[in-house]
């Protein structure tokens, strides 16, 4: 094994890609890394180790990484590099992965505590690969990148089989943390001070349903309620999921903020079978009515593909009024790609590419028309913010109110981390600027 003392002086890089839960692992793998003596850098130059954690949801994520493992390539001519690869590419793509002969080792979506072993291993010569099957959620220290806002996960994996998606596959089935676990991990979070922690899972209103002991996502959110952290978030949900019992949760829960993020993905019934989404438009629209009666100025996003195979532009124009209907805060579009291993990847991929392009852009200007809409309506009122940042370009700070929208206004310096009462006095579809009034005492 390679001394600690030299591992001390090494210095490794985690490059991610893809969801939430992906950017939450890395900080799990900088953790596990960091215990292992390694120090962490930001680019890929100062690095010992570059670790890429990958995503294959969609084909563009895939060709980022292969575009990112060419210019590691020509890096590693010029200096000593060991290169790793994890998530879901190399669950799913494991033989092009080898392919590359800049890759030194692979992992999968499911064991990061392997890594400092698989390093050690390549750095001898071996080209190890460790893919277990993703049957457990492993408890690994983390390297948070806020001092305010936390990810943790509670469940991984889904058991359902939506014709185009490849999670079940390269994540494994529904896999939910007990709850005595996440609880005390939340207590963790707040007692070093954290404001706002998103719970996260594939199906995070999955949440329980593999435990077969009685708990529930509503469970789950009415004991996270009872913690002292200001805001609890949550994503991603599903329609199937979303309960009235959650939803009630959900309502009555002070701390838990005032977003849903529900993902539709077609305003078509035929699209929804075709797509094994076990649920009709206008039951999902019930779901949305009812989260609205219950939660007053709920922002309700989503997630929509557009040219599904088979999808007409008569479909389209239902998925288009689904969106006026429902009146998203966002909608995260994107084009149909086929992923291997799923139901869809057997059928002809038969939009053409100039119309999924059309079919997107139409979704976009919809989305930002009902935003202004929105944003409008806020115009002279008075809500907290928790600030994230600077934006040096503007001389603004940024930062989201509880139900998700993006706010900037000036301030004073040091406002980072804190919760702020701003006014609204503009709008535009991404954001509303203001002034700030007061300081949340918190």
């Amino acid at each position: 094994m390679t001394p600690v003392s030299f591992l001390s002086k090494m210095k490794a890089c985690v490059l991610t890609w893809g969801c939430q839960l992906n950017q939450h692992r890395s900080e799990e793998i900088e953790g596990v890394l960091e215990r292992a003596g390694y120090e962490i850098v930001s680019r890929p130059e100062e690095a010992d180790v570059v670790i890429l954690n990958t995503c294959m949801v969609r084909q563009r994520a895939e060709d980022k990484v292969a575009g990112r493992l060419g210019e590691l390539q020509h890096l590693k001519k010029s200096c000593p590099l060991v290169i790793g690869v994890g998530g879901c590419m190399s669950q799913g793509r494991k033989k092009e992965l080898l392919r590359y002969p800049s890759v030194d080792f692979l992992f999968g979506s499911a064991n990061a505590s392997e890594i400092p072993e698989l390093i050690e291993r390549a750095m001898r010569g071996e080209r190890p690969v460790s893919l277990p099957y993703p049957n457990r959620i492993e408890r690994l220290p983390v390297r948070r990148r806020s001092s305010f806002q936390a990810y943790l996960t509670i469940a991984e994996g889904c058991s359902n089989s939506c014709a185009y998606c490849i999670v079940p596959f390269v994540r494994g089935p529904l896999r939910s943390r007990p709850m005595k676990e996440v609880l005390a991990e939340l207590r963790e979070l707040a007692e070093l001070g954290y404001k706002e922690v998103t719970l996260l899972g594939q199906n995070v209103d999955a949440y329980g349903l593999d435990l077969h002991d009685g708990t529930n996502f509503a469970t789950l959110l009415r004991e996270v309620a009872k913690i002292p952290i200001s805001r609890i978030r949550f994503t991603s949900s599903h329609p199937a999921y979303m309960t009235n019992e959650t939803i009630a949760a959900i309502a009555e829960g002070e701390n838990i903020c005032e977003h849903v993020h529900l993902a539709v993905q077609s305003g078509s019934n035929r699209v929804l079978r075709a797509m094994r989404r076990g649920y009709t438009r206008e039951r999902f629209l019930r779901i949305v009515e009812k989260l609205r009666t219950a939660i007053p100025g709920v922002n309700i996003t989503t997630d929509i593909i557009v040219g599904f195979p088979g999808e007409t532009d008569e479909d389209f124009q239902g998925t288009l009024s689904l969106i006026r209907e429902a009146e998203f805060g966002t909608v995260y579009v994107a084009m149909y790609s086929p992923r291997p291993y799923t139901a869809a990847a057997e059928l002809p991929d038969d939009v053409p590419p100039p119309e999924k392009k059309r079919r997107l852009e139409a979704v976009l200007e919809e989305t930002r028309r009902i935003a202004q809409k929105i944003n409008e309506r806020k115009l002279e009122e008075v809500e907290e913010v928790l600030v994230e940042g600077f934006l040096e370009s503007k001389g603004l700070y940024y930062g989201k109110t509880r139900d998700m929208r993006t706010v900037l206004f000036p301030g004073e310096e040091g406002m980072v981390g804190k919760l702020v009462w701003v006014k609204f006095e503009r709008a535009t579809p991404g954001a509303l600027y203001g002034e700030a009034v007061k300081e949340t005492v918190a």
